[in-house]
């Protein structure tokens, strides 16, 4: 009587060791990443920060004689005196002023529409009735509009200058890695993209893409927005309008929408200011956001970014302000880098896919992946 076939086992020991490699793999990176979520955003600034200052910190090492561990300690206080305080006292001054300016703008509104209120609307305008209540309504809803404004930029602003233990700590691990990742030969992004199995020139071009393209985004935006909130906001504080700082913050936020940017704040500003009788304020103020801040975007914009990939003015918006709401302050950086990620990871899979085959190399891969 003949011998049945041995069946082959449906899994070999090479798919079995490797099954199991992935998932202890797999295992220990959840756990890694649930013990350190707390400080991922710390972390992701850090090497977004020593990307932009990378230049900054190699001339200031040429200078030292190569003295790595020196420049990046420089650089750290330079950031820390120039950019963190600075952004720290505003921040805290702006959460003030709107806290306060959300208890005094339904005053302020009220003042408006008393002096609105000996306006007489000829009888051929249609709905005239209509109307005579339609002013006090639409001041109301303005104060809402502005106090709710108030307030959430209150919460926002809060979470950078909230004086906790968890504040100085997420500065601290900010600080910490980015003294060292400021040495790094290669930076950060190019290293964890090594180990996606992605071929050499694949990890390049997606490194290299992405920092240009989140180089261009906060130079397009949230260097121009600091400068046309500044200007903003000294243009009311010039005119004598309550919490310049606030409305400056609130300029320089807004700034990122096409089209329309601190204009929409600052033509609020001149209504305000005309609607109490400051005929003079009204008409300088007027002059400053035209001639001054609503120009300067044109100017800077093609000093700043150069070059550099920059993405839709559109996905810049949506992504600054879901930034905004997913990390609160810092969104408004890391808002527009994870788009700007997001349009690399994309514009480089469509570019891999077009371009024509190559004839691999025999026993060259580009994506590494389990054993046959």
């Amino acid at each position: 009587m003949a011998e049945s076939p041995q069946r082959p086992p449906l899994l070999s020991p090479d798919t079995l060791r490797w099954s199991a490699l992935v998932l202890v793999t797999v295992l220990i990176t959840l756990m890694f990443f649930g013990m350190i979520k707390s400080f991922l955003i710390s972390l992701f600034m850090a090497a977004i920060v020593a990307e932009l200052t990378r230049p900054l910190f190699r001339r200031i090492r040429d200078a030292l004689g190569g003295r790595r561990n020196l420049a990046s300690a420089i650089t750290l206080v330079l950031i820390l005196v120039l950019v963190i305080l600075p952004v720290t006292l505003v921040a805290s001054a702006a959460a003030e002023q709107a806290f306060a300016l959300s208890r005094s703008v339904v005053s302020i509104v009220n003042r408006v529409t008393e002096n609105a209120v000996d306006i007489e609307i000829p009888e051929w305008v249609p709905y005239r009735t209509d109307l005579d209540n339609f002013g006090p309504e639409v001041a109301n809803k303005i104060a809402d509009l502005v106090t709710a404004l108030a307030r959430y930029t209150v919460t926002t602003l809060s979470q950078v200058t909230r004086g906790t233990a968890r504040f100085f700590l997420d500065t601290f691990i900010f600080l910490y890695a980015l003294f060292f990742f400021l040495q790094m030969n290669t930076p950060v992004m190019k290293q964890i993209l090594r180990f996606t199995g992605l071929a050499p020139a694949t990890q390049r071009k997606i490194a290299d893409r992405a920092i240009s393209v989140s180089r261009a985004t906060i130079k397009g935006t949230l260097v121009i927005g600091i400068v046309q909130g500044v200007l903003g906001g000294f243009g009311f504080y010039a005119a004598g309008i309550e919490g310049a700082t606030f409305w400056g913050v609130v300029m320089g936020i807004v700034s990122i929408i096409p089209g329309i940017g601190p204009s929409l704040v600052l033509t609020i500003g001149v209504i305000y200011l005309a609607a109490i009788g400051e005929t003079g304020p009204a008409i300088g103020l007027a002059l400053w956001a035209g001639l001054v801040v609503t120009t300067i975007d044109n100017i800077l914009r093609p000093i700043l970014v150069g070059r550099d990939t920059q993405m839709h003015d559109i996905l810049i918006l949506v992504s600054t302000f879901g930034g905004l709401g997913m990390f609160g302050a810092v969104g408004l950086i890391l808002g527009p880098v994870v788009a700007g990620l997001f349009v690399t990871i994309w514009s480089t899979l469509s570019d891999t896919l077009t371009e024509p085959e190559a004839t691999p190399e025999p026993g060259a891969s580009g994506i590494g992946g389990p054993p046959a």
